[in-house]
């Protein structure tokens, strides 16, 4: 009874430290995670400061190439300048109001 009842704890133990081994790689993964998010925030941060004329000519740089002749097709919102309409209000509110986009 009593080496059953070793085995058990043996067994348990067992478990115990694979939980632990699991936490430690999702406590890592965040960590990644985590480091990704400030990295990014860090990179965008400027583009939230910057003048709406300075976005205006970014976003008319972002403008696919389309041939004249397909000028008259509705923007897909996959691409500029509809997509850049969907990336926050001021994104739009710039996106909106700068007619060359258009």
């Amino acid at each position: 009874q009593l080496d059953k009842v070793l085995h058990d704890i043996s067994g348990l133990q067992t478990v115990m430290d694979g939980i632990h081994t699991l936490q430690q790689q999702l406590v890592e993964q965040k960590n990644k995670i985590v480091e990704s998010i400030n990295l990014h925030k860090r990179l965008v941060s400027p583009l939230w400061r910057s003048p709406t004329e300075v976005l205006s000519q970014i976003f008319s740089h972002c403008l696919p190439q389309i041939p004249k002749l397909d000028r008259l097709q509705l923007p897909s919102k996959l691409t500029a300048p509809m997509l850049l309409t969907r990336i926050c209000r001021q994104w739009r509110e710039v996106a909106v109001g700068t007619p060359n986009l258009w």
